[in-house]
């Protein structure tokens, strides 16, 4: 494919339009529209971060301590961990169809109600059964508050600069998902499980407040009437410059976006190796004795992330993805096979560092192609069909590594999983990245 634009190497807008021939602007008014760090994305982008902080801390704790009360095995205590993510990616499905009917605020206040309220119910139930039902609630409206809240964010990012801001508002993502399964750790190891979770719901109360002060965006359509299309007030032209051209859409297209799918499941299957650290990193310190200074992993995993991210954002908008996407899976699995290996904390973190410039830039421009390939009308449904995958790789892949781990411990499970991510990137290539160009 041909790069015309040195900014962005695309394909054809929707409607037949290049993102280079669309409406010039000048002066202030060009100043306006290029602006990235706006009130709303900066305040959306810090709700996103606290509800993914909430995910993290409790998915990083909640394996240990359902073995610890239930008195069950490895494999159990992943599931009642994961069914949180399960339940997710059951309510990713209605999430787009949702957000295009109802305002974005009021669905999101009603998702984190549910976030303030479930972390103090765990200290009342006492049941295995009662604990993965509320899991899987509490899960559902995880799904739909990221997909909310990813959709406000992604929605005020200037089209030109769709690779840099996607990517600064996935550092969010990361640093909730990093802090929150480190202080989830660290807390759990100091003051115990309950203290996790009241903390769960007094940060899950100020992300509600956050989102409900973000300002309205004044290019966003209006949700829609049944078999109402909006207009898009700045056009029909996408997002972001590879938006696919419009097409004939089947019934699975009011629930997901099918130029999604292939993204999202390569998303879903890389996820698979990260979700494992998540769940499991805790008991193979504990195997290899490296102490309390574990939960540090998470802390260089996101430095990791921030620092590469003043040259991924903006090189994906000159050079487009595959420069990032194809290096991030061999870091990735790079660091998957260092870990398996560590026996000292330094070690560890050197490991972690590799993990975080590898899955973490992988999570970034994924979600970016994922953004780029729709109009703007339907950001909501790419976001959601996006972390549907996303999701799928949380959900299962903690079952999946909790039947290795039993079978052949934690570090032969990294290692595995370290072979498998490179195998992903060459699914990668074969139905997405070869589409995109060099």
């Amino acid at each position: 494919m041909s790069n015309d634009n040195p900014r962005s190497p695309v394909e054809p807008a929707a409607g037949g339009r290049r993102a280079d021939d669309l409406p010039t602007r000048h002066g202030p008014e060009a100043a306006a529209a290029a602006r990235l760090w706006t009130p709303g994305f900066v305040l959306a982008s810090i709700a996103s971060g606290l509800v993914f902080f909430n995910a993290h801390l409790l998915l990083s704790t909640f394996a240990a301590q359902s073995m610890s009360r239930f008195a069950v095995g490895d494999a159990t205590g992943g599931l009642v961990a994961s069914i949180f993510i399960v339940g997710a990616l059951v309510s990713r499905v209605f999430a787009g169809p949702l957000m295009e009917r109802f305002p974005h605020k009021a669905l999101f206040a009603a998702g984190m109600a549910v976030f303030v309220a479930m972390p103090p119910l765990h200290l009342l139930i006492d049941s295995l059964g009662l604990t993965i039902a509320a899991r899987i609630l509490h899960g559902m409206a995880f799904g739909i508050c990221s997909s909310v809240v990813a959709t406000v964010a992604v929605s005020r990012i200037p089209r030109l600069r769709v690779g840099e801001g996607t990517s600064h508002y996935a550092s969010s993502t990361v640093i909730g998902v990093a802090a929150g399964a480190l202080v989830g750790l660290a807390l759990s190891r100091a003051l115990g499980f309950d203290a996790v979770l009241w903390l769960a719901s007094a940060t899950s109360l100020v992300s509600v407040l956050l989102l409900l002060t973000v300002p309205a965006d004044p290019r966003a359509a209006p949700p829609r009437a049944a078999g109402r299309v909006p207009a898009d007030p700045a056009g029909p032209a996408p997002v972001g410059p590879d938006a696919a051209p419009p097409a004939r859409r089947g019934p699975w297209a009011r629930l997901l976006e099918p130029a999604v799918l292939p993204i999202a499941a390569v998303g879903g299957l890389f996820t698979i190796g990260y979700a494992s650290i998540v769940t499991y990193l805790g008991v193979f310190a504990d195997e290899r004795g490296l102490g309390p200074g574990v939960s540090f992993f998470f802390l260089a995993y996101a430095v990791a992330v921030l620092a590469s991210r003043p040259w991924t954002g903006p090189l994906m908008d000159r050079r487009g993805y595959n420069p990032v996407m194809l290096p991030a899976f061999a870091v990735f699995a790079a660091g998957l096979v260092l870990l398996a290996t560590a026996t000292s904390l330094p070690w560890l973190l050197a490991a972690a560092v590799l993990v975080g410039l590898g899955q973490g830039n992988l999570l970034s421009a994924a979600q970016t192609i994922a953004v780029t390939r729709v109009p703007r009308e339907r950001i909501g449904m790419a976001t959601s069909t996006f972390f549907l995958g996303i999701d799928a790789g949380m959900g299962f892949g903690p079952m999946v590594a909790g039947l290795l781990v039993q079978a052949h411990g934690t570090a032969t499970t990294y290692l595995t999983l370290g072979l498998f991510v490179v195998a992903v990137g060459g699914l990668y290539w074969a139905v997405q990245g070869r589409r995109l160009g060099a």
